[in-house]
């Protein structure tokens, strides 16, 4: 599963972002000076692990094997799920057929297929929840840890309770974002254990375990990121702006939804007969649908920036892996009839040893892909020139110029605050970035400056060249352009 599913290199994606306070704060070049580094932190816990993974440990490769970790703990609560539900350990020939159906639903493979047949948003289409959201992906970072909820989930149903119960407020205290989910998921195992006992004494527990070990994240974003002045502008700057694949239904909501939901429904029907499953997910499920059509018919933005559609990173990939491991358990004992159990168990063998090829053959890909990458020379230069003092002034899409170089940038698109008043402020920084690139207007670069002092200007050399005379051509190649500040 973990050579089948696949890795994204170090830097990718919102790695860039949730990378970057961790980074500063183990002391890596002068990150500490960035802009973005100082602001307030949306998830402290995975900020620590960074920073001492980097300080204790000295290697980023960890990180690769964080996620294999997550990714085991993942397939193994899947099959745990499985094995409650339909008995998968009961002969070789299942349990194998099933392996192979669970790594061919989540691999790379099948994801290069789906992408290149029908477009990116299916991609996820058995494995992710709506609007982009999942609980794997391809990198590790805080949203990873939704793993946990699959396992608490198995927990549950193996009837622990508690542990359950606290694993999904870890969750939470890991990536607040999962706050939501956690409390559904919590409030269905209270329901399901009072549909067990008829006793209020159990559920209560229950919840109260999840809300003291969840207190700490919940303080930490009440006095942190609750209500302000600014609210309603950095809502409305957030949801439309930078996080609308996210946060608008509009912008999400295609075909692929209406599959998810009917896996969803599908999964539901078929442990709708086993209350320690089929609760918590119901109401989960219900919870969410209910919320997410409230936030679309009254348009709020506060209610947006929840995610209340986020629990379908949960829901997809159980209800899908149940769904497929029920036509799995039919064609197997179907099978099973004709004799036909050896070549169940070398299909399914090779099957695995196939998807775990492609899954390797893709991340050398993406390695040399990076290393071959439009931006590396440029990295290479600032590497290899610039000090501590350096600042750089980027074009707003390069993304992964923070963790390459490790040296601070006055702003991008893609790494932004959460607090109320500095999303305002890094929309002000991207306004007059993108005025300056758009523009070339070396009064535009004199008040970008004036708002925080930078060394070096970086340009896209097939875009507009400012003629600004304080400006000094240090670096050029076939992508980038660097120009240094006298």
């Amino acid at each position: 599963m973990v050579f089948a599913y696949s890795q994204s290199p170090l830097y990718t994606s919102n790695q860039n972002q949730y990378f970057l306070h961790g980074m500063a704060e183990a002391g890596l070049g002068s990150l500490d000076q960035d802009w973005i580094a100082s602001t307030l932190e949306p998830t402290p816990a995975f900020t620590f692990l960074v920073k001492w993974t980097f300080l204790l440990l000295k290697s980023e490769m960890w990180f690769y094997f964080y996620y294999a970790v997550l990714i085991g703990i993942y397939f193994l609560s899947l099959l745990g799920i499985l094995n409650h539900v339909f008995n998968i350990w009961e002969s070789k020939s299942k349990f194998l057929l099933t392996i192979s159906v669970i790594i061919f639903s989540h691999s790379a493979g099948l994801r290069f297929f789906l992408t290149e047949s029908l477009g990116p948003e299916w991609a996820f289409i058995l494995d992710g929840g709506v609007a982009g959201q999942r609980l794997l992906g391809t990198v590790f970072q805080p949203s990873t840890f939704g793993i946990l909820l699959v396992l608490s989930l198995f927990l549950f149903i193996i009837k622990k309770p508690f542990l359950s119960a606290v694993l999904a407020a870890i969750t939470a205290d890991i990536h607040p974002t999962y706050l939501f989910s956690a409390a559904l998921l919590v409030g269905g195992y209270m329901l399901a254990s009072y549909y067990e006992k008829k006793d209020f004494k159990k559920p209560f527990l229950i919840g109260l375990l999840s809300l003291i070990t969840v207190f700490p994240i919940l303080i930490y974003v009440f006095l942190n990121f609750w209500g302000a002045n600014e609210s309603v502008e950095a809502y409305r700057i957030l949801t439309e702006i930078s996080l609308p694949h996210h946060a608008i239904i509009r912008e999400w909501f295609n075909l692929t939804s209406y599959i998810k939901i009917a896996v969803i429904i599908g999964g539901l029907a078929i442990v709708r007969k086993r209350p320690r499953i089929f609760i918590p997910l119901t109401v989960v499920f219900l919870s969410s649908l209910t919320l997410s059509l409230i936030q679309f018919f009254i348009k709020s933005n506060f209610l947006a920036l929840i995610f209340p559609w986020r629990p379908s990173t949960l829901l997809v990939p159980v209800c899908s892996t149940i769904i497929l491991g029920k036509i799995s358990f039919i064609v197997c004992n179907k099978l099973q009839k004709f004799k036909a159990e050896r070549i169940i168990i070398i299909s399914s063998f090779s099957l695995s040893i196939i998807l775990a090829a492609l899954g390797i053959f893709r991340m050398t890909f993406l390695f040399e892909k990076k290393i071959n990458s439009p931006e590396s020379e440029l990295f290479e230069w600032v590497h290899q020139t610039s000090n501590d003092s350096d600042r750089y002034l980027i074009p707003i899409g390069l993304e992964t110029f923070r963790t390459s170089t490790l040296r601070p940038a006055y702003v991008d698109f893609f790494a932004i605050p959460y607090s109320n008043e500095d999303i305002i402020q890094w929309y002000h920084r991207v306004l007059a970035v993108n005025k300056y690139y758009q523009e070339g207007d070396c009064k535009e670069l004199k008040y970008i400056n004036s708002d925080e002092k930078f060394t070096y200007v970086i340009t896209e050399k097939e875009k507009i060249q400012p003629d600004c005379k304080s400006y000094d051509l240090v670096f050029q190649d076939d992508h980038y352009i660097a120009y240094k500040l006298n």
